[in-house]
């Protein structure tokens, strides 16, 4: 039931303000608005309020806004005042951009949030926790004891846990020089990582290597100020931001397997276990997805808010819309995509989910 809840408030919530945005931008535009639907048909509830249905759908799995001639294809079809296809480019330019905008919006704001709750996580030295010295691991038989500080490995200094980590996942089965400052003293020795396998969060499986270590707390949190925590909340948005353009980039040049999809299953798998730690885990988690809907939103594909860009942008060069033929076939040809996008994340859904039960 928290996984149920969890999901549906994220989801909710990201639908729900990135709609919004197309909803006030087209009203401020002077565009009427037919339909306002939080989920997709068939319609659960719904209520007429002016010249607006705003509506619930069975199928939680996103919504729209439905504005008068955006999608019309007949070819007699002549935009009349307050119609999508009637109002300046500008303006249509705007009602697009608005969803995404208030995702991102939404990310900073959910980021000002944590940080301003919880204050600006700062690294702490590497020391080892005084409960995760496994018993018989290398780090036990070299001598390594619980409270030391690490304080190099090969002559590398590293500044924080997640770095160091990352240089002995990748070293399984290789010596490694440790330096440590103990209560006795300096140490240094050579600790050969196990190999180990292990799931990242998308289930897909890899060897790592790891010396039977804990690290006591990463951060340490600084309290703040809210001019602060906002500053915090738009570098953490747009470092997101980055980072997703280059996870995108990584699959187009099949650096990135697409098996590191998720849908909708692992969605709500991760909502549940943020909503397990917390309220503002569930936030952090909104917040990464709110970036995620909006760069999703602006790739160039017809049906989405990009394609509908491209389109806009043609209509600039050309200065005459794009025709209802060329419009037509590239929805076609953008539903396919996404129809092809949607199995391969239900497939690693359904993968995932096989994996875990008979695993």
């Amino acid at each position: 039931m928290t996984t149920i809840l969890a999901f549906i408030f994220v989801l909710g919530l990201l639908v729900f303000v990135h709609e919004l945005g197309h909803f006030i931008a087209a009203k401020r535009s002077g565009i009427r608005v037919e339909r306002f639907s939080l989920g997709f048909p068939p319609k659960l509830i719904g209520k007429t309020v002016g010249e607006t249905e705003y509506c619930i759908g069975v199928i939680p799995l996103g919504g729209y806004v439905k504005m008068v001639g955006e999608n019309e294809f007949d070819e007699g079809y002549v935009a009349q005042p307050g119609d999508f296809m009637a109002a300046s480019l500008w303006k249509r330019f705007i009602v697009i951009t608005a969803g995404p905008f208030m995702n991102f919006v939404t990310a900073i704001l959910l980021f000002f949030v944590i940080y301003w709750a919880t204050g600006i996580p700062e690294p702490v030295p590497n020391t080892v926790s005084s409960t995760s010295i496994l018993p018989g691991s290398p780090a036990e038989n070299a001598g390594l004891t619980a409270g030391a500080e690490i304080l190099s490995i090969d002559g590398i200094i590293f500044e924080d846990y997640a770095e160091m980590s990352g240089y002995i996942s990748q070293r399984p089965n290789q010596e490694l020089l440790f330096s440590w400052k103990a209560e006795d003293g300096v140490h240094s020795e050579i600790i050969i990582p196990l190999e180990n396998t292990v799931a990242d969060s998308a289930g897909v499986e890899k060897i790592v290597g790891r010396i039977g270590i804990g690290i006591g707390p990463m951060f340490e949190y600084r309290p703040t100020g809210p001019w602060q925590a906002l500053k915090e909340g738009t570098d953490a948005t747009l470092f997101l931001t980055g980072e997703m353009f280059k996870i995108i980039w990584r699959l187009i040049t099949q650096q990135e397997s697409l098996k590191n999809l998720g849908g909708p299953v692992m969605i709500a798998q991760q909502a549940g276990k943020a909503a397990e730690q917390g309220f503002l885990s569930l936030l952090g988690l909104a917040a990464f997805l709110s970036v995620n809907l909006a760069i999703l939103n602006i790739l160039p594909i017809p049906v989405l808010d990009g394609g509908h860009l491209v389109f806009l942008s043609i209509e600039g060069v050309l200065r005459r819309p794009v025709s209802i033929k060329g419009r037509l076939i590239a929805q076609q040809i953008g539903m396919a995509v996404l129809l092809l996008l949607m199995v391969v994340v239900t497939y690693n859904d359904v993968a995932r989910l096989l994996t875990g039960i008979f695993k």
